[in-house]
Order: structure tokens, then sequence, then C-alpha cells
């Protein structure tokens, strides 16, 4: 909002959306509620088996980006996350890159909400409510610089949108479990099935099982993955 007001002291108009655009954060609604599953693009990176894999000992299981946007039917975003056009962008679930946000940088998803702004007024719309789910969309896909060499990617699920849509039809409120981990009790929503995205699986550098290999074949046999490659970590990892 910072940026917005920084950019926006000269022009009535766009101070006037602003307004409105606060009013829809502080008062009407604030940020939703997403539920995040996040992924990378480095199969077999050091740094995550340490951060991600119990130290080298787990796995790193590949999906195909493709296959799993169809199957949580979600849809393309481009570069500035606005919705790819001729996509359904209305449902709940999103997948896309996250960007690394540095502080006091213009940015393409910036000079988008100031072009939405600036051009929404004119087809008769509610330029601070698009602003708004714009900005509530971005979030959801923002992470400090520090992370970039996770090359992270997401799935999303906006559960306050969920919610919302919930009041209006029947048997579309999400149904959230609760699970122990680090930090205590966690809630979380599964996604719909993804075993027919899975395509390959690293077995970690740190495992030393020899027979690794072969349980991971009859696992994934077992559980109805056909096609998936099975390697081992090529990672220098100690």
């Amino acid at each position: 909002m910072g940026h917005l007001k920084n950019h926006s002291k000269r022009d009535n108009q766009r101070n006037a959306i602003i307004a409105d655009l606060d009013l829809h954060f502080e008062l009407i609604q604030d940020i939703s509620d997403y539920y995040i599953c996040c992924f990378s693009e480095e199969p077999d990176s050091v740094p995550q088996w340490a951060a991600y894999a119990e130290r080298g000992t787990g796995f790193s299981i590949g999906f195909d980006v493709n296959a799993l946007r169809k199957a949580v039917d979600a849809p393309l975003v481009d570069s500035s996350y606005s919705i790819v056009p001729g996509e359904a962008g209305s449902g709940p679930w999103g997948l896309g890159p996250v960007f690394y946000a540095e502080e006091n940088t213009q940015n393409e998803q910036l000079d988008h909400l100031m072009m939405l702004i600036d051009i929404e007024p004119s087809f008769g719309l509610d330029a601070s409510k698009v602003a708004r789910e714009y900005i509530d969309r971005v979030c959801a896909f923002c992470k400090h610089p520090d992370f970039r060499t996770e090359h992270e990617w997401r799935i999303v699920h906006n559960v306050t949108l969920s919610r919302e849509r919930a009041k209006e039809l029947v048997d579309v409120s999400p149904d959230i479990n609760w699970r122990k981990s680090i930090y205590g009790l966690t809630p979380y929503l599964e996604t719909p099935s993804l075993k027919e995205c899975i395509r390959e699986v690293i077995i970690g550098p740190s495992n030393a099982d020899n027979g690794a290999e072969n349980y991971i074949r009859q696992f994934l046999d077992d559980s109805g993955i056909k096609n998936a490659k099975v390697t081992v970590s090529q990672s220098p990892y100690r």
C-alpha cells in the first residue's frame, strides 16, 4: 500500500481508489486464508535435501506440471500473476512459481497492479475490488528473496473463497483435517489425487538402505503409480 500511495500523491482518482482499497482490507476483508503445498524446480539439490528431507534420507518426488495443474483444476497464470485469457479463473485452486520480492524494487506485479487501478474504471468495474483480489492472489505466491535458491512453485487453495461459496452452494466448503507437526496442532487440506502426476522419485543421498530402489519401485507399483522413474541422488551430500 505504501508503494501505491507514493505513486499516487498527485492523482486524485488514484487516491480515491486507494482509499477504497484500504477499506476493503481493513474493514471488509483482510488477505484470504490460503493452504499452500510447496515444490521446487530443483530435483536434486543439497540445500533442499538438508532443509526438507530429513538430512538427505528422504525422497524427492518429481511431478508433471501440466498434469498437476489439471488435477487441481488450476488456471494458467502469466508472469504478472494474472489469469491467462481463456482460462477459468474463479476457482479456489491456483498453481504457479513463487516470485521473490526485493525491497524498494519495482517489479512486474506492482506495474500490473497500477495498470488495473488505472484502466478498470473505464470498463465500469470497481477498481478497488479488482485490485484487492489481485493483491490477494499475488500474496499467496510472494516470498522473501533470501529463499530464491529454492526456485519454488506452489499449489494454493483459497479457503476463504471456498467458505464464501459454501454459503451459496451445498457441499462446497473444504474438508479441513488436522495433524501433529513441529509447530503443534496443524490444519491441512487434502488435494485431489496426484498419483497420475508423478513421473520420478529420487532417493536421498544419505539413504543408507541398499534395497531402497527396489522397495520404492514395489511401493509405486502397489500404489498404482506406473511409469515413474526411480533414481538415486547425485548430490555431493555429507
